[in-house]
């Protein structure tokens, strides 16, 4: 499991125990906010979402650390959309806001003493500011991701703390206990009507273990008490513009939305049900919203559940002590994250998995995948027949590990195939070298043989013309010998 989330799961859980911040927790220091011309900024440190200031641009709010003490990480809470700003240090200077951030840390890589906001488009608010110093930071400062790039499980929210009320025991469930990557998009905002549930949103999702900063839409929150009521208050093609765009961007291989009924009988969550319908249907065709998929392509989801569905109705099991929460169940994070939403504890409403708008209860509507095999009151799971992200990831690891090295295998082999030629090119080099040496010596020997085979016959000419001359000799001194006796006999007989 991602180790990020098993930290962002303990932290949950002591948020859940402690509640938001009360009085100042370790690491944080007790610095001022100030700007010339204004003097002290009090209500920057006063820890109330609806207490703040407006800044222009070109303002300069200054952060002193007390005592000289070095600052390591500065919170900033916006209370209204984010732009784009400047944090000056004494050594550097840091964009900021880029991420859009409403709840918003800095981290500095050099502690520093003093710490300037340059605010560059005017007309936003700061609702709060904390600084910290070494050690660990406090449980309620939101250090956010930003949105993914794909999603396993994409929850599409009416409003803030619809995904908590009834989709609560995903987030808990499947991103701490499993690992999986949870996206979370809201449809309406609040920044035109009760601003603090924006900062609410992030509260309630944060003290449920997330951490990967939600998208929002920009439909304004009106009641409406029928699906044709609210389609005539809404702009129904502009909401599955904006849904079909969320799912070709975040590619989700699981969506979870609103019961087709609207829970109780919002028309809204009616209406976000319908659309999130035709979305899904949409998103896989190049000639639907074609603007989107000029950007992101076209995506087709293969699983969607719809809350209370009825049709191949799955139950989720959110009972299960959970280690990354301290052993609190999906459900107990789940009711204690509702709590964020202060906002609407006026409401009846509460988190639970045993009454009518259960938020364990879900039915498939869309599958590419095939159909869900849980058996009769056995617990269901939203990621069957689901390989997750990351574990695809893992597993085309593991397949390019295995391509590299059976291609160092093949490339060994190949070495040794090369090695093995080039000693029997050796060999057979040898091989001729010999013979060849042998054949020499054959010739040469035969060359001596021959040598030795005429200086012979050379011997035995020279002796037999020898013989020859030796017997011509002889025979010529036997003539000259008898001549000799025989003139000498006849002389002697002529006397």
């Amino acid at each position: 499991m991602n180790i990020r989330k098993v930290l962002m799961a303990a932290l949950a859980a002591l948020f859940l125990w402690f509640g938001c911040r009360e009085g100042v927790a370790a690491g944080e220091l007790e610095g001022t906010c100030a700007m010339e011309g204004t003097g002290a900024l009090s209500k920057l440190s006063d820890g109330d979402y609806g207490t703040g200031y407006k800044f222009e641009a070109g303002d300069v709010i200054t952060v002193t650390a007390p005592g000289g003490e070095k600052i390591t990480g500065i919170y900033v809470i916006w209370d209204s959309p984010v732009k784009p700003w400047t944090l000056r240090t004494e050594t550097d200077e840091i964009p900021c806001g880029q991420n859009e951030f409403l709840h918003e840390y800095v981290v500095l890589e050099q502690g520093q003493t003093k710490l300037e906001l340059h605010i560059e488009e005017g007309g936003v608010r700061i609702s709060d500011i904390y600084i910290f110093g070494e050690g660990d930071l406090p449980d309620w400062v939101q250090v956010w991701l930003p949105p993914c790039e794909k999603a396993d499980i994409m929850l599409v929210s009416s409003h803030a703390d619809d995904e908590i009320l009834f989709f609560g025991g995903i987030i808990p469930t499947y991103y701490v206990g499993r690992g999986a990557t949870v996206q979370v998009v809201y449809m309406t905002e609040y920044w035109t009507g009760q601003k603090v549930r924006e900062h609410e949103k992030l509260d309630g999702l944060w003290a449920s273990g997330l951490d990967i900063y939600p998208v929002c839409g920009n439909f304004k929150d009106v009641y409406s008490k029928t699906l044709e009521q609210a389609q005539e208050q809404y702009d129904t093609q502009a909401m599955v513009d904006y849904v079909t765009e969320q799912l070709r961007r975040f590619q989700p291989q699981v969506v979870v939305s609103h019961d087709v009924d609207g829970e109780y009988g919002h028309g809204f969550h009616m209406l976000t049900s319908r659309v999130v319908r035709d979305a899904v249907e949409a998103a896989p065709l190049a000639e639907c919203h074609e603007a989107s998929a000029d950007v992101y392509g076209i995506w087709d989801v293969p699983k969607t559940y719809l809350h209370l569905y009825e049709k191949d109705g799955i139950r989720l099991d959110l009972r299960i002590p959970m280690e990354g929460f301290q052993g609190l169940t999906a459900l107990e994070v789940a009711t204690e994250a509702y709590k964020q939403h202060k906002s609407q504890q006026w409401c009846w409403f509460y988190v639970s998995d045993d009454y009518k708008y259960s938020c364990a209860e879900f039915g498939l509507y869309r599958t590419t995948v095939g159909p869900d095999t849980v058996g009769e009151n056995a617990p269901g799971d939203m990621l069957e027949n689901i390989v997750t992200y990351e574990e695809q990831e893992r597993l085309e690891q593991e397949r390019l590990e295995a391509e590299r090295l059976e291609a160092e295998r093949l490339k060994a082999e190949q070495e040794a195939e090369k090695l093995r030629q080039e000693m029997e090119r050796l060999k057979e080099e040898a091989a001729k070298r010999e013979a060849a040496r042998q054949e020499q010596e054959r010739l040469e020997a035969e060359r001596l043989e021959a040598e030795r085979l005429a200086r012979e016959q050379q011997r035995m000419e020279a002796f037999r013309r020898t013989g020859i001359i030796v017997l011509f000799g002889c025979g010529l001194l036997v003539a000259v010998v008898v001549s000799v006796f025989i003139i000498k006999k006849r002389r002697r007989s002529g006397r």
